[in-house]
């Protein structure tokens, strides 16, 4: 049964001719579904890789990004530092008086 099942298989042959610029419209379609599937995190990363393949631009967006981190740095440090000078303030007064904050008398 295999043999004549492979000398069929070998003897056939199609006769089938795909109609003219066939394979273009098939990738023209496969693309249009590709393009209708992106999301717009996918076009915008897309925009993004382009404009960052320029030199100029991606200097400029690492010169933003630095100084915007150190921005907030410094800002998040003057938080810092002022909420700990009001603490070392609050602690130096209990030294000198300890009665200011009520933390310490009679009992």
């Amino acid at each position: 049964m295999n043999d004549s099942l492979q000398k069929r298989l070998a003897e056939w042959q199609v006769d089938l001719e795909a109609p003219p610029r066939f394979e273009a419209g098939v990738w023209a379609r496969i693309a249009a579904e590709e393009s209708a599937r992106r999301t717009v995190f996918d076009r915008v990363g897309d925009w993004l890789a382009a404009a960052f393949y320029q030199p100029r631009l991606a200097a400029v967006a690492v010169t933003l990004g630095l100084a915007l981190g150190i921005g907030t740095a410094f800002v998040k440090a003057q938080d810092s530092n002022a909420l700990l000078t009001r603490q070392l303030e609050s602690r130096y007064m209990e030294t000198i008086n300890p009665l200011a904050h009520g933390g310490g008398g009679q009992s």
